[in-house]
């Protein structure tokens, strides 16, 4: 229970947590599963969605839970609408991988998707087929994929599809009329196609229930703000050097760059023309600008050099059972995670510290070792007291290298993601060991003072 001068359960908590216990405090079990006049169902329902934000119903079931867990993974996210609710939506990234397939494992949960979203993707006419096996589909997002409009027709047996976006394709007035006419849609999207304002006139002219998007107009007299630039690929660690690509999805707009920390501007920054080579460590700065428009918020990456890979790692004690990512292989994946621990992106140790052995087959010249690591000071969530790095040529003539002592952060301290790297004169190695102490006990401004900070880490950085 919350200590005291905190804030306390209300009434209607301690029912739930009370009934949830008596029904054997199931973590397996959906609300959307129990009885209709079930009590917990009852409550949970009208905690979840008070009065006012009622849950859409649906008339089917949930997913099997196991499945949807199967068809998750690195580029392809599937989630439920809402907490209890047996709908799903499916968001579906990178296009260097994508393929038909991706939409052909989904039709094992076919009747639960009922949002899509294949942006930027090379989606054709021809997956559409596929796509309109989805029967509970509601909202659609087609925006920039080379869909030219030959299959929307396909489309046509989507009953439930309320929501269509085509922003960014070649679809034509001719396709998009013929679509139109056969179905309900309630919102379609038009930006940035082959249709000019007069066929987006015609077309709302024809269908006053649809409610059609044909973008901003440009004309300098009602500013608007730019997004921030995107990534072309979302990476954060290369072996030698990285050609780093940013795109915009406005025409015309320009982007500014800084990549020595600074902020960047509208005049002194360099204009990002078509790639920038990355050789080091690097915080890459932009934002967009255009005229007649706000410029974008800043985004601000990290992006490191890590020149070699193991061969093989050793982790002397496990990490904690809940934070177990992808074991041993998590440490050298060149795959950073973020501030979402609840991913297979991260291994946390607390009862015991962070001891791993890295062999390699062929000796390297090392000259540092960064860990790349999490700081949540609330979560008690801390860097390590003390790192310790040991090189060899083999496990068993191991000498110290190097140490660092990362600072204990304060009380007020924000989240962020660390790389704390330690450096020595560069020399053979064939093995490596790498010893992170966790904080044992954590300082007494914290709620939890005492007891032994997490150490939580994602990649190990080798140069």
């Amino acid at each position: 229970m919350p200590p005291k001068g905190k804030p306390q359960l209300t009434d209607e908590e301690v029912a739930i947590l009370n009934l949830w216990v008596k029904n054997n405090a199931s973590l397996d079990t959906d609300i959307v599963e129990l009885p209709e006049n079930d009590s917990l169902r009852i409550l949970a329902t009208n905690r979840l969605y008070p009065s006012g934000n009622s849950p859409i119903s649906f008339d089917f079931s949930a997913a099997d839970k196991a499945t949807v867990e199967k068809l998750n993974n690195d580029y392809r996210v599937i989630y439920p609408i809402a907490q209890g609710s047996p709908a799903l939506a499916v968001n579906i990234y990178n296009k260097a991988i994508f393929t038909s397939a991706s939409l052909e494992e989904l039709q094992a949960i076919q009747k639960q998707i009922i949002s899509l979203n294949l942006n930027h993707l090379p989606v054709k006419d021809d997956d559409l087929k596929l796509i309109s096996q989805f029967e509970q589909l509601r909202n659609l997002q087609l925006n920039f994929t080379q869909i030219t409009g030959e299959g929307l027709s396909d489309l046509t047996a989507l009953k439930h599809l309320k929501n269509l976006s085509l922003s960014g394709t070649q679809v034509s007035y001719n396709y998009i009329k013929q679509m139109i006419n056969l179905m309900n849609i309630k919102q379609l999207t038009l930006w940035n196609t082959s249709l000019t304002s007069s066929e987006i006139n015609q077309l709302q002219k024809e269908n006053k229930n649809t409610a059609i998007i044909g973008g901003f107009k440009d004309d300098g007299k009602h500013p608007v703000k730019l997004s921030p630039p995107r990534l072309a690929e979302n990476f954060g660690v290369f072996t030698e050097t990285m050609d780093l690509e940013v795109k915009h999805p406005i025409n015309g707009v320009q982007i500014r760059y800084t990549i020595d920390g600074s902020e960047p501007d509208s005049l002194k920054s360099p204009i990002y023309e078509k790639h920038i080579e990355i050789k080091d460590n690097t915080i890459f700065r932009a934002k967009a600008y255009k005229d007649g428009w706000y410029g974008s918020d800043a985004i601000a990456l990290n992006f490191y050099q890590s020149r070699f890979k193991p061969d093989s790692v050793a982790l002397r004690f496990p990490p904690h059972p809940s934070y177990r990512g992808e074991e041993e292989k998590t440490l050298t994946d060149h795959s950073l995670g973020d501030q979402n621990t609840n991913t297979d992106k991260w291994l946390a140790f607390k009862e015991h510290h962070l001891e791993a052995i890295l062999f390699f087959n062929k000796p390297i010249n090392l000259q540092s070792i960064t860990l790349h690591m999490l700081q949540q000071t609330p979560s008690a969530i801390f860097p390590p007291e003390h790192i310790e790095i040991w090189g060899g040529t083999d496990k068993d003539n191991l000498k110290l290298l190097g140490t660092t002592k990362p600072k204990i952060p304060k009380k007020d301290d924000a989240d962020s993601l660390i790389a704390l790297e330690t450096t020595f004169n560069k020399q053979p190695a064939g093995c490596i060991k790498i010893i992170a102490k966790n904080l044992k006990k954590l300082p007494n401004w914290h709620h939890k003072k005492g007891e032994p900070a997490w150490v939580f880490i994602d990649e190990v950085l080798i140069n």
